[in-house]
């Protein structure tokens, strides 16, 4: 169990129900920020625990990319692979993670952060 993934996913979805009560559309926008960066904080912690549970430092992680490629490498010790690499591509290749957590974009990119959060949750259930 990774706490800190955990931590930021509850983080995430405090920020995504006050976002969600919010008129202001700036404040909106801001907390969507926070809601996003938290989601993608418990999805990176997950990954990296059940790595770590298999003896791969994530210490030496040193990109996003790095990150990936290891999960490729080792998709085996994951529940749904298929699902987590094609998230993981989106939010890197794509650039979903600034364009949500530091530009406070909508739509469909903040649904990418938030699926692969759950996908990430449930790897770590």
């Amino acid at each position: 169990m990774s706490l800190a993934s955990k931590t930021y996913f509850r983080f995430a979805q405090e920020a995504e129900q006050s976002m969600e009560k919010e008129a202001d559309p700036r404040r909106k926008k801001e907390y969507r920020k926070v809601a996003a960066q938290n989601y993608f904080y418990s999805a990176m912690e997950a990954i990296e625990s059940v790595l770590q549970k298999a003896g791969i430092d994530s210490y030496l992680i040193n990109s996003h990319n790095e990150r990936l490629q290891l999960v490729k490498k080792n998709n085996t010790l994951f529940k749904d692979p298929v699902n987590l690499i094609l998230k993981m591509e989106i939010m890197i290749h794509y650039d979903y993670r600034r364009k949500v957590a530091y530009k406070g974009e909508n739509g469909n990119k903040f649904i990418v952060v938030k699926e692969l959060a759950r996908l990430c949750q449930d790897e770590i259930n």
